[in-house]
């Protein structure tokens, strides 16, 4: 147990150190580069090493003072960049609700207008696949119509953006096929998913927050372009990267839920068949538990 618990110490340490400590330090040094460089001689960095240098080095009897000054900036840079990547994490809710597409009050408009463009889109396209079905040796049509539909959406569009309906897609889907609300059967149906399929899932999910917390990272790194503005190059490359990661995750993460259900409900209407515990045998039994019997 022991030894258990210290691998899983050493794991939560990587963990904390790699998502929240390293990024943070990167943030730092723009940061720093924002502040000693600015606009004027913002590739100058003979003057940000001469910077550092002067920050380390010293006189060899000054040696002592020197170390002093460099434990402190450890102490203080680590927690700092620990709480920026926190930070980062709670910028994270904002740009997946805006990646999703709900919008505050100032963009419903702009919502509902890109709404019923990609409806428009999808609706044609799907359309287009209906007649090329029902049209002799179409087939090739039909895919090719089906390919543009999907790429609108999977469903009928009701979000401005893909991701939004992509995310939506696996509850649709299941609705239509089995009748089932997920957000209400999901809770009960993940306590008897195996532990393989659960660690699956969970990576999944991991991988769609993470892309979404670079996002945050991007939000950070943008106000420092008012001094340096090379880092609004930096902010606008994470962005770009966290809505491409974003899209393949959810692609992914969405794919697996409705697999999950497909493979797994029955195990779900299997434990809660009829007929249910009647309330008396409920009754019955927590006062037997409350005895100790």
């Amino acid at each position: 147990m022991t030894g258990f618990l210290a691998e899983l110490g050493r794991r939560l340490a990587e963990r904390w150190f790699t998502l929240l400590v390293l990024p943070g330090l990167a943030y730092l040094l723009v940061a720093v580069a924002a502040a000693r460089l600015g606009h004027g001689d913002w590739a100058d960095w003979r003057a940000l090493w001469d910077g550092f240098g002067a920050l380390t080095g010293g006189k060899p009897d000054r040696q002592n003072a020197l170390a002093v000054r460099a434990v402190l900036l450890v102490v203080v840079a680590v927690p700092v960049s620990a709480g920026l990547g926190l930070l980062a994490q709670v910028l994270a809710a904002p740009v997946e609700r805006a990646l999703c597409g709900e919008w505050p009050r100032p963009f419903t408009a702009l919502a509902a207008r890109l709404t019923t463009r990609r409806a428009t889109a999808w609706q044609g396209a799907d359309a287009a696949y209906d007649m090329a079905c029902a049209a002799a040796g179409g087939q090739a049509d039909a895919i090719a119509h089906a390919v543009r539909r999907n790429a609108v959406s999977l469903i009928p569009p009701e979000r401005p953006t893909w991701l939004g309906d992509r995310l939506r897609a696996p509850a649709v889907r299941l609705g239509r096929e089995y009748g089932i609300d997920l957000a209400t059967v999901w809770p009960r149906l993940w306590l008897l998913l195996p532990t393989p399929t659960r660690d699956i899932l969970t990576e999944a999910r991991a991988r769609l927050d993470a892309a979404f917390t670079l996002g945050g990272w991007a939000l950070l790194y943008l106000p420092l372009a008012a001094w340096w503005w090379p880092a609004a190059v930096i902010a606008l490359i994470a962005a770009a990267v966290a809505r491409r990661r974003a899209f393949l995750a959810a692609e992914a993460y969405a794919e697996l839920v409705e697999s999950a259900v497909d493979l797994h409900l029955d195990r779900l209407l299997t434990r809660l068949a009829e007929p249910r515990p009647a309330p008396q045998q409920g009754r019955a039994l927590t006062e037997r538990l409350r005895r100790g019997l």
